[in-house]
């Protein structure tokens, strides 16, 4: 029976003006979107989408024998080859890379399809700068009310589940019809009269796409392009290790990383200059995201050499005590992490022979442990070095950081305020956007290696507080959502002409955020935690590469092939003691492309 529905589905009787009108619709959104492209994948569209298609070479792949060698029939040399696949298990016989563009308009309907592996498997037959245009119905569709049971309608929330975060949405057009009854009743009359609600249908569609009006339409039709994950993660890794004197942050001389890049601007043009002071935070940050893609089955051996020269600069700098005292947590716990890395990527030896990584981080939990006592936000990046560190022990050293990691959650917890949901430590920054991300880091980490999941619904209450309240539209956080009196302060401030001209903290956007988010989510899928946040990854992704105040994608903006610092609300990049860029955001960025290659940051 199935196949008998797919055979007619290639082929479909022309239908009532009413029914008609959704179905062109359909097809001449999915022609503008695609456009002209070289070679085309069309699955299981209806026969008349694929005649229009305008391209070099077409191939067609139904879910059953009989709809192929029907569609055959019908469309003969108007394909260059055709072929079939099972619905439930929908593993595409292509290679990586292979088409230019792919259309789908109905199958995403199908209850037997697995529409999920599908939606994976065209990203991958997909060339990176390719486009993928299918279409959804909504609930919001006439034939949901008699439908809803046997077809599959989405909400623009669910469907945004399924393609992201390893899509972004390129394009996409809205189609309305009618509600239910009148939709009905219009459908029924003769065909004559059917002509001005068509009209208006398409008027309202029009409406629609101009508003951005997802919730009242009835169908989507969307063209997303597949992120380009690998070649960000290629010009990042690029950026930290090309020269000072060609915009990057390695010094050859020094044979290290430094801190940040500095910059002015000059019309359009970004300017910029090393920025060599020592803090002990930003480059122990960017070793940290170094080392966990090293670590990953996406790193290689590349840049080994400079790796390792890194490792031992900070093995040095450690083993002086008072170098040791001078550093952060937001230092040593980054630290933490990249040893103990160290220790599983290249053994125990460092370059030359002399250094024990192992050592080193067990050297840095001694000193932590006897040191921090979880009062400061940042000090869960320590919780967060301890976790990566237990897991290279065993036996009865395993077990002592074990013991610590669960003390350091315990405490964390305690620092939970029930009333505001958020992390509350002494710090006068802790309600900040990155000091609950870190805290997250270092709580999630603890869940997947002591097993404690009751803590997850702590990092979920986080996580939701920061969608809801923090996260605007566009997908970007704010660095803090402030109270009621300080913000109606500022405003009153303006009005007056009394305040001051840099932007409140709450007006900053920042790049970094961004990741932050991405790499605690990671985090929660790795611990076991259920709740889905594909949507809001997506999103956060999306506005780095283009949906944001300035309309681009901000590696363009800043010119390093790494996204731009900072950004406020209306698109300004030029606040003073911002400009700049630091290796620490560019180590938490070089995270989260790790995590959505290994597909850590994508639930289930």
């Amino acid at each position: 029976m199935r196949d008998e529905v797919l055979k007619r589905w290639v082929k479909q009787p022309e239908v009532a003006p009413m029914l008609q009108y959704l179905r062109d619709a359909e097809k001449e959104s999915a022609w503008e979107l695609l456009g002209e492209r070289g070679r085309v994948l069309d699955i299981a569209s209806e026969s008349n989408v694929t005649e229009g298609l305008n391209a070099e070479a077409i191939t067609r792949l139904d879910f059953s024998a009989e709809a192929i060698d029907y569609a055959g029939e019908i469309l003969g040399e108007t394909v260059d080859s055709y072929e079939w696949v099972e619905p439930e298990e929908p593993t595409l016989p292509f290679p990586e890379d292979h088409f230019d563009g792919a259309v789908s308009i109905g199958p995403y309907d199908w209850r037997f399809l697995d529409v999920a592996t599908l939606t994976e498997e065209m990203r991958r037959v997909l060339a990176d700068d390719g486009l993928y245009v299918f279409s959804v119905p909504t609930p919001r569709s006439p034939y949901y009310v008699g439908g809803k049971y046997r077809l599959r309608y989405y909400t623009p929330d669910e469907i945004k589940r399924i393609f992201y975060p390893m899509w972004r949405l390129e394009s996409y057009d809205l189609v309305y019809q009618l509600p239910y009854r009148a939709h009905a009743k219009v459908s029924h009359s003769p065909h004559w009269a059917q002509g001005p609600f068509v009209r208006l249908a398409e008027k309202q569609s029009d409406r629609l796409s101009a508003r951005d009006d997802w919730d009242d339409a009835s169908y989507l039709v969307l063209g997303l392009q597949p992120f380009d994950y690998d070649g960000y993660l290629d010009k990042a890794l690029d950026c930290l290790f090309r020269p000072v004197g060609e915009n990057g942050f390695w010094d050859d001389e020094e044979e290290r990383l430094i801190r940040a890049l500095d910059y002015e601007i000059d019309g359009n043009r970004l300017s910029w200059t090393p920025d060599d002071s020592n803090q002990w935070r930003y480059a122990p940050f960017a070793l940290m995201g170094l080392m966990q893609w090293r670590a990953s089955a996406e790193g290689d051996g590349t840049y080994d050499e400079q790796l390792r020269s890194q490792l031992d600069y900070f093995a040095d700098a450690v083993a002086d005590d008072s170098t040791l005292r001078e550093m952060p947590s937001y230092g040593i716990g980054p630290l933490l992490v990249a040893f103990s890395l160290a220790s599983e990527v290249f053994g125990e030896s460092g370059a030359d022979d002399d250094e024990d990584y192992l050592s080193v981080a067990i050297d840095l939990h001694d000193h932590s442990a006897n040191r921090f006592d979880f009062d400061h936000s940042e000090d869960s990046l320590v919780l967060y070095g301890w976790t990566f560190l237990a897991e290279q022990l065993s036996g009865d050293e395993k077990d002592a950081v074990l013991d610590d990691v669960d003390g350091a959650m315990y405490e964390i917890v305690d620092q939970q305020n029930a009333w505001k949901t958020l992390f509350y430590f002494d710090n006068p920054t802790t309600r900040r956007h990155q000091n609950q991300m870190y805290t997250l880091w270092g709580l999630c980490r603890g869940i997947e290696v002591t097993g404690r999941t009751g803590y997850l619904e702590n990092v979920e209450q986080v996580l939701d507080y920061t969608v809801e309240e923090r996260m605007q539209d566009d997908g970007a956080f704010i660095w803090e959502d402030p109270s009621n009196r300080a913000y109606l302060g500022t405003e009153a401030r303006r009005t007056l002409g009394s305040g001051d001209a840099r932007p409140p903290h709450w007006e900053f956007l920042y790049e970094c955020h961004q990741t932050f988010f991405v790499n605690a989510v990671a985090h929660y899928y790795a611990a076991g935690g259920e709740q889905n946040y594909d949507r809001e990854l997506g999103d956060a992704m999306e506005w780095i590469y283009g949906r944001n105040a300035r309309d681009e994608n901000l590696a363009a903006v800043s010119g390093l092939d790494v996204p731009i610092r900072f950004m406020t609300l209306d698109g300004g990049i030029e606040v003073e003691d911002q400009m700049f860029k630091g290796t620490y955001e560019i180590g938490s960025y070089v995270m989260a492309l790790t995590n959505f290659l290994t597909g850590k940051a994508r639930s289930g």
